[in-house]
């Protein structure tokens, strides 16, 4: 019973950070109801698993989870303070660090860099022949010809890489 409940607000979770991606992308904003309800599903999982793994999930150690959104968070906000960053990726920077705890901090600086590279060259080639008449590819232009990027995208990506690796190396 546990673990299916688990599972759910662990699906859940996934589908509100991929709600965040598509309104950073769409609007360049998070809204601050997204990183509460992150937050708050992170406490029902967290209470779900305390001390025991559940299928392919380690038990959630809470100081090392709050610890890293902490540092994710300070990280998100001096980049924000640089205006290197937008307000909203900074604040969801804390859910994420959250859900993957102290563990995979590394892991995700070197999968965000890696994502974050590719979208650079990415917005740097010619869109393919087509695409530049749909919603995406105008609103790749937009980003194009403003220079802001929805890292909120980058992030979540880097995030569910996690997930996929962590996945990967249990089975």
């Amino acid at each position: 019973m546990i673990e299916a409940l688990a599972t759910l607000v662990l699906i859940a979770a996934c589908l509100c950070f991929l709600y965040a991606a598509f309104t950073d992308f769409r609007s360049w904003k998070i809204h601050n109801q997204t990183v509460l309800a992150l937050i708050l599903l992170f406490a029902v999982y967290a209470a779900c698993r305390p001390y025991v793994a559940i299928g392919w999930f380690p038990p959630v150690d809470l100081l090392s989870a709050v610890g890293a959104g902490a540092l994710l968070f300070a990280t998100g906000f001096l980049l924000w303070q640089f205006k290197l960053l937008g307000a909203g990726d900074a604040k969801l920077m804390f859910p994420i660090g959250l859900f993957m705890g102290w563990h995979n901090l590394m892991t995700y600086a070197l999968f965000l860099i890696g994502f974050a590279l590719l979208v650079m060259l990415l917005l740097r080639m010619p869109l393919p022949y087509g695409l530049s008449r749909t919603w995406p590819g105008m609103r790749l232009n937009e980003i194009r010809r403003t220079g802001k990027v929805p890292y909120g995208v980058v992030m979540v990506a880097a995030f569910f890489a996690i997930l996929y690796v962590n996945y990967k190396l249990t089975i």
